[in-house]
């Protein structure tokens, strides 16, 4: 049994990219960044409940926000217009795919301020759909450029968690 499932309840109310297969690959790569960039502290910008992230085993400071807190430890902040703390490494897991194009902007702008690298959700493909009010698959390449790392995320093969350098 998952930590934190119990008969009859949702694991997450986050979604199903925050259950524990779609995180799998994420949960063993996020510690391997960390260590070969020499990132010591983590800005999460989409906490969320934070359950996709038990197990992950890190030396780093680690800092939850979201603009909807669904736990006592994170904190909260619209990315948009306020900046996170100082940090090496800003995480931000399937969030900019909930943004139109002027706050994806605006919350980039605001981590350039506060982050060294930004780990966020990518989508690669020919034909990615139009944007869409509830989540888009977003490409963030030309915005950023190209990552310098990436792993899969979830189950669909076009969707990555990728790392910039900001």
């Amino acid at each position: 049994m998952v930590k934190g499932w119990k008969a009859g309840r949702p694991f997450t109310v986050c979604g199903n990219g925050s259950l524990p297969l779609a995180t799998a690959n994420i949960r063993r790569t996020l510690p391997q960044w960390c260590a070969k960039h020499q990132i010591q502290t983590v800005s999460d910008a989409g906490a969320g409940d934070m359950k996709w992230m038990a197990g992950i085993v890190w030396d780093v400071t680690y800092r939850p926000f979201d603009l909807f807190p669904r736990s006592p430890e994170v904190r909260e902040i619209d990315i948009t217009t306020k900046r996170l703390p100082k940090c090496d490494l800003i995480l931000c897991r399937m969030v900019l795919n909930h943004l139109d194009d002027e706050r994806i902007d605006m919350a980039i702008a605001q981590f350039r301020k506060a982050g060294k690298f930004l780990a966020a959700t990518q989508f690669d493909g020919d034909k990615l759909p139009k944007r869409s009010p509830q989540f888009t698959r977003l490409d963030l390449r030309a915005r950023l450029g190209e990552p310098i790392e990436r792993v899969q995320d979830g189950n669909e093969h076009i969707c990555s968690l990728a790392l910039w350098r900001l």
